[in-house]
């Protein structure tokens, strides 16, 4: 089943234009609308029931277990040149970007049909220089939507903050001019983790949403995307005057994080 998926992986990757199919090892920058965590297919899962609807053969060639942290142990693909020692680091590096990294959604409990509340993302982590953070109805990898799909409306532009504590519009801002902002998405500039003295950033998104007309019990979730190897020295590879991960652009260096679901009783 895994060698079906990595054939089917190949096989998009065969027919995309050049420049992307090295992957978005710094973001996808370039994609400025509603995003999903169906865009980075090479990611890492973090959490099995954010893939309940497949079976466990499946859902094991997505965990980080097997689709990062094997591979850096046994030295297969980019990792094959890599002395023992270094992969060691390495593995030990992105395991402890991994047992850092959380994502929280916060959300009123209940609603009146129409009115607008706040809901707050806050995520911690991440080797940079960008994470992503994306509000949807639910925890799934494969089968979230942007909440708008269940009825909310998106209020204007999300407001941003990152690892500095300053507000950031530079991700929005790149919108093309006379389009919405009312996304239901964010990327977070300036973030960088700094493993030997234990730093790790905190990002932040707050939206505001129109609560549905109709009554009845509402779920959101929080899914942040973030890179690990980047942070480590063993695992930052420089060409080109950028930074990439060990591991490549099509790695499976980058995570995807779901937060707990949030219920709001719309009445």
């Amino acid at each position: 089943m895994r060698r079906l998926i990595c054939s089917a992986m190949l096989v998009c990757f065969a027919v995309a234009p050049t420049d992307v199919a090295s992957g978005f090892a710094n973001g996808p920058l370039r994609n400025v609308t509603d995003l999903s965590p169906t865009c980075a297919d090479c990611h890492s899962s973090m959490q099995r029931e954010t893939l309940k609807e497949f079976p466990s053969e499946v859902v094991d060639a997505y965990m980080v277990e097997n689709r990062h942290y094997k591979a850096i142990e046994e030295g297969e693909r980019a990792y094959r040149e890599m002395s023992a020692q270094d992969r060691s680091r390495l593995l030990q590096d992105v395991r402890a970007m991994d047992a850092a990294a959380s994502v929280a959604l916060t959300a009123p409990g209940s609603a009146r049909p129409g009115q607008e509340i706040t809901v707050t993302v806050t995520a911690k982590g991440g080797a940079g220089p960008v994470v992503g953070l994306f509000l949807l109805d639910t925890p799934s990898r494969f089968q979230s939507r942007t909440p708008a799909s269940d009825g909310w409306f998106i209020v204007g532009a999300a407001k941003v903050w990152g690892p500095d504590g300053k507000e950031q519009t530079r991700w929005l801002d790149s919108r093309a001019e006379g389009l919405k902002k009312n996304l239901n998405s964010v990327i977070v500039f300036g973030v960088k983790s700094d493993l030997e003295k234990k730093e790790f950033p905190e990002s932040k998104a707050t939206w505001t949403l129109r609560a549905p007309r109709e009554p009845g019990t509402y779920t959101l979730a929080a899914a942040f995307h973030y890179g690990t190897e980047k942070a480590s020295p063993a695992g930052r590879v420089e060409r080109a005057g950028s930074v990439f991960p060990r591991g490549g652009g099509l790695g499976a260096a980058g995570r995807i994080l779901f937060s707990r679901p949030v219920t709001v009783t719309v009445k």
